[in-house]
């Protein structure tokens, strides 16, 4: 019986063997990645529906520390003086399909901290165009928490604010005197003459789909190695039948 399954030895077939046997781990581990950033994002999608009342900032984010992966995208209310003269304007940026800018300004703290709050958008291209001014005095901003963006561009000081292309800590804080918290909010209900940012929403469906596709590459590629080997077997034992079969009738050896 094993005789028959001698040509697994090959080299060809070993080589077959050890790239299904690769090719599935591969598969299992990238759906087990794609179900696990499914359910990151549903938590995410779960946890941007459900937020409730706003939390004291301090709460959430407090001075010299960095932002929670379970804090991200809640609700914070903060309390400050808006930095008029040093305000943040974010080029080529997209909100809900429509291309244009962001107004950022620094929120000053009563210890002396700052948050970047994202007071809104405004469509247009070129030029920057005419927004709101950040209210004078003491005010109260409610808006969600949001991480530093990946840095992207230059940060360059035009004649009445900074022009950037990315709300990154970073590269915004080298040009302020002050201390930055570690993430920056948008509004919830921004001024007049401001678009408020686009909820943020995640496709969890789409990564649960990626899972399971790769799961069933994960099975059918065993599947194919069964079918290969069937085939194998079956032509060997074609080939075996064709060397024992006598000769046709009529013909006999010759003298």
């Amino acid at each position: 019986m094993l005789e028959r399954f001698r040509f697994l030895a090959s080299a060809r077939w070993l080589g077959l063997t050890a790239a299904a046997v690769c090719a599935v781990v591969v598969c299992a581990l990238l759906s087990q990645w794609q179900w696990g950033r499914a359910e990151q994002r549903a938590e995410a999608n779960a946890r941007i529906e459900a937020a409730g009342d706003p939390a004291p900032l301090d709460e959430v984010l407090a001075a010299g520390a960095g932002l929670d992966e379970d804090d991200r995208w809640t609700l914070v209310e903060v309390t400050g003086t808006y930095d008029t003269a040093n305000e943040i304007v974010l080029r080529a940026r997209t909100n809900d399909g429509v291309n244009g800018f962001e107004i950022v300004s620094p929120l000053i703290l009563d210890d002396g901290t700052a948050l970047l709050v994202n007071r809104g958008f405004v469509g247009g291209s070129g030029s920057v165009p005419a927004y709101p001014a950040a209210p004078e005095g003491e005010v109260t901003v409610v808006g969600r928490v949001y991480e530093s963006e990946p840095s992207g561009g230059a940060v360059t000081t035009e004649d009445e604010y900074l022009l950037g292309r990315r709300l990154n800590l970073e590269q915004i804080g080298a040009h302020l005197d002050y201390e930055l918290r570690g993430a920056w909010i948008a509004e919830l209900e921004p001024a007049e003459g401001f678009q408020p940012l686009q909820t943020p929403s995640f496709r969890a469906w789409q990564n649960y789909s990626y899972a399971v596709q790769w799961a069933l590459f994960a099975v059918m590629m065993p599947v194919g190695w069964v079918v290969l080997v069937r085939r194998e077997l079956r032509e060997d034992a074609e080939a075996d039948e064709d060397e024992v079969l006598p000769p046709p009738l009529g013909e006999g050896p010759s003298f």
